[in-house]
């Protein structure tokens, strides 16, 4: 992008936002410590440039950062936002796992090897039933390059199977790769309902509605309906099934 098309892309999200928190031009230009004409130059694209306090007051009061209503989105953005809705102990939490990868990630490269060659591999506590309850898990790191390569970048991480309630699919021990990319039609997915907290391995059919099917003819077929919007937010899209590791 260049100047002209990031000003235009802040110019009108700045507006949206303003519109947003219910407040008119002036109060808006009052909270970011500017006068009405200032704004206006801003949303009329006559300035092409922030100072560094404007955008940390934009943020301050939008939650927006400057370079997202500039037009500029990136996976560390979007991770950044999540971020802000954690309570302390899960930041706490968060920030434990982050300084682990990273310094398992350093003895990796100390050795000669590549870290993108490892992934985690969850391990949830309990048995894997239709309708679990993943509260608790451990975690390893294994090595998957000959799965890279063939894989690439949609490889995200492992969840292994720590019973047989899903044969004859899969088998204690296996190891199932996951990516989070967005699911296709005939996908196996891993799917959280939001209201009964469970997650469910299932097979995912882009019908109308859509349907979740069990892959091993054991438990309920789920229908979704895409066009009704409190339906789609029962569910999360946890990621899909790339392949198992025997």
């Amino acid at each position: 992008m260049n100047h002209t098309e990031m000003a235009d892309n802040i110019s009108t999200n700045l507006e949206i936002e303003r519109s947003r928190l219910g407040l008119t031009q002036a109060q808006f230009a009052e909270k970011l410590e500017m006068s009405l004409s200032s704004y206006k130059r801003i949303i009329n694209c006559e300035t092409t440039k922030l100072d560094v306090y404007t955008a940390y007051l934009i943020y301050k009061i939008t939650g927006k950062y400057t370079c997202e209503l500039a037009g500029y989105r990136d996976s560390y953005i979007d991770v950044g936002k999540k971020l802000k809705y954690l309570s302390k102990r899960q930041l706490n939490y968060i920030e434990a796992l982050t300084d682990a990868e990273l310094s398992f990630a350093n003895s990796i490269k100390q050795s000669g090897k590549n870290p993108d060659d490892y992934i985690p591999v969850l391990i949830p506590t309990g048995n894997m039933k239709d309708g679990m309850y993943l509260d608790s898990c451990n975690c390893e790191d294994i090595n998957i390059s000959h799965y890279r390569k063939i894989f690439g970048s949609k490889l995200h991480f492992g969840i292994k199977i720590t019973s047989n309630h899903l044969h004859p699919v899969y088998h204690k021990d296996d190891i199932i790769l996951i990516s989070r990319n967005p699911i296709r039609d005939g996908d196996t997915g891993i799917f959280f309902n939001t209201q009964t907290h469970c997650a469910y391995i299932r097979k995912f059919h882009q019908t109308s509605p859509c349907s979740l099917e069990p892959i091993n003819n054991y438990g309920e077929t789920f229908y979704v309906d895409s066009n009704d919007v409190d339906d789609m937010n029962r569910w999360i899209k946890f990621g899909y099934v790339l392949t198992k590791i025997r």
